[in-house]
């Protein structure tokens, strides 16, 4: 694995005394020894929060009994795997599944991470299909996501009406020991309960049991896909050469520290859900005490003229798949001067790319001063979120109904996104809406619109996804963000059942998908952020292309 950097001359003074002082004060001995200090010198919990650093050799006597039970399971003839979780326990096995997987004749991979009642009933359809045969992968750390447990409890009643009492042999719970989860999972009788591993949190957890359980699912050879990561690992024992790790992580802290603290990812399309693990890991890590690295997903090019002083470039392309219009944008970025980090890659060398941002992550925390372990701002949400469902409220009191009248329209958003008092620097989209191919490219195109015309950076996510997510930094960081809500208010409105031994819930998906739309709207204002919230019944593809008319001509 290897990686370039293009332009960083002007900060090269910054970085090698950073470096220096890295190699100075034994960081890396420290790190290893799961010191604590390195971050906080009070807080003495980080030390149980740094399991990630080797837990590629902690899987390895995990990796026989992985594949047993896993042929076990195909062999049963189980052919789709339904991923339930959201933030890190389905962003990394997504990107695995995405990148390197599912091998020849194995089951493919189907995450869910939303409670978007149109969303839940489309898979809902695919798994009750006649050909079908699935298996439920319940996966959360803490073992009482509201949005995994949901989703279990409507799955599981789903499969109860096709199979009865053996729909819970269509079910595994992935959740860290002495959970609720994992009590529930015993329960109900689920066919498995694996363990993770208590000292390495959601986001940091790709090379634990939560990302590779479900590769082994899908026929990878973990002792191959591992290798990589293994050798990263060892080459923190070793004083020469310094970790690429620390290094990115220098290069990121410095840049953060000048001013150049959105890091804008230029990735293949094949590599896109690598960046969606890469965004939750950066933006909940380091969203804290009025800090935070940004990152942007750039799918659609910008013109250099949209672009601030505040970015700083990371690319990627495909060793092996040379693609000429993707080296000519990084041959335009490296000519205008702008900050840059190339990386070349290969699928074989993925976990490597795990290990190495994690490390990263951490080491860029170091010099921003924070813990980049912690999320203090997530629970907020949650909390606005029960105390809505209590109370029934549904729209925010803010928001209007999309009407026909485009220029009342166009006055609110030229009104909202043109008045910049508050030295807003990014944009964001928080998008509850049903996830799809074609609103993805809608989205994309709205993003690249915002941020033409008002140059400014501009993100999007689906929500609840975020709120595990960028939801942290949007919350923690500086105030510098400005947010437009969309939400799409439609008819479907599956029920959430209850469960033996299942903590109560909301009444129906929509109630809850509402809930938490307006509890998080609310929780940004409450922070003193700028939020404008839009809502509209169903065609969200041409109503979010609509959107972007009106801004162009605005």
């Amino acid at each position: 694995m290897k990686f370039e950097t293009y332009n960083l001359d002007r900060w090269q003074g910054e970085l090698s005394a950073t470096l220096e002082g890295l190699q100075r004060n034994n960081f890396t001995e420290r790190l290893l020894r799961k010191d604590h200090t390195l971050w906080k010198d009070q807080d003495r919990e980080i030390s149980s929060r740094l399991g990630w650093l080797d837990s590629p050799l902690r899987m390895a006597p995990l990796l026989r009994d992985y594949r047993r039970q896993a042929e076990k399971i195909r062999e049963s003839g189980i052919n789709l795997l339904v991923l339930l979780g959201m933030g890190g326990s389905s962003l990394a096995p997504e990107a695995i599944s995405q990148i390197t997987g599912p091998a020849p004749d194995w089951p493919r991979l189907l995450m869910l991470d939303t409670t978007c009642p149109a969303a839940v009933e489309a898979v809902s359809r695919i798994a009750a299909g006649r050909s079908t045969r699935p298996l439920f992968l319940i996966s959360s750390k803490s073992g009482t996501t509201v949005e995994t447990l949901s989703l279990m409890n409507y799955f599981y009643h789903q499969q109860q009406e096709i199979h009865g009492p053996a729909a819970a042999r269509n079910f595994v719970a992935i959740t860290d020991p002495g959970t609720p989860l994992e009590k529930l999972a015993t329960g109900l009788g689920f066919s498995l309960s694996l363990s993770g591993f208590p000292d390495v949190g959601g986001r940091f957890s790709a090379l634990s049991p939560f990302g590779l359980f479900p590769a082994a699912l899908m026929g990878l050879d973990l002792e191959r896909f591992l290798k990589p990561a293994s050798a990263s690992y060892h080459l923190l024992h070793r004083k020469e050469p310094l970790h690429p790790g620390l290094v990115l992580g220098s290069i990121l802290g410095v840049m953060a520290a000048a001013g150049r603290d959105k890091l804008t990812l230029l990735l293949p399309a094949k590599l896109r859900s690598l960046g969606r693990w890469l965004e939750q890991l950066l933006a909940e890590s380091t969203g804290k005490e009025g800090k935070g690295i940004l990152p942007v997903l750039e799918n659609l090019p910008l013109s250099e003229e949209s672009y601030g002083q505040d970015r700083l470039f990371v690319f990627y392309e495909f060793e092996s798949w040379p693609d000429i219009f993707w080296k000519e944008r990084l041959e335009k970025l490296k000519k205008g001067g702008w900050p840059l980090i190339h990386f070349y890659f290969t699928s074989e060398e993925l976990s490597a790319h795990f290990y190495l941002w994690e490390l990263a992550t951490a080491v860029a925390g170091h010099f921003l001063g924070i813990n980049p372990f912690d999320q203090p701002d997530v629970e907020l949400t949650k909390k606005k979120t029960r105390e809505l469902l209590r109370t029934g409220e549904t729209f925010p009191p803010d928001s209007g109904l999309l009407s026909e009248d485009e220029d009342h329209l166009a006055c609110q958003l030229k009104s909202f996104f043109g008045n910049n008092n508050s030295g807003s620097d990014y944009l964001a989209l928080l998008c509850f809406l049903a996830p799809g191919d074609n609103l993805e490219v809608a989205l994309n195109n709205l993003a690249r619109q915002l941020s033409e015309k008002f140059r400014l950076p501009c993100v999007w996510n689906y929500g609840p996804a975020y709120l595990h997510s960028t939801g942290q930094l949007f919350k923690g960081d500086g105030g510098r963000g400005k947010f437009l809500g969309l939400l799409e208010d439609s008819q479907a409105d599956p029920g959430i059942p209850s469960l033996p031994g299942s903590p109560a819930l909301a009444g129906s998906f929509r109630q809850l998908f509402l809930a938490q739309a307006l509890a998080d709207f609310t929780a940004l204002k409450e922070k003193g952020r700028q939020v404008m919230s839009l809502r509209f019944k169903d065609q969200a593809v041409e109503t979010i292309f609509r959107l972007g008319e009106i801004i162009r001509k605005t």
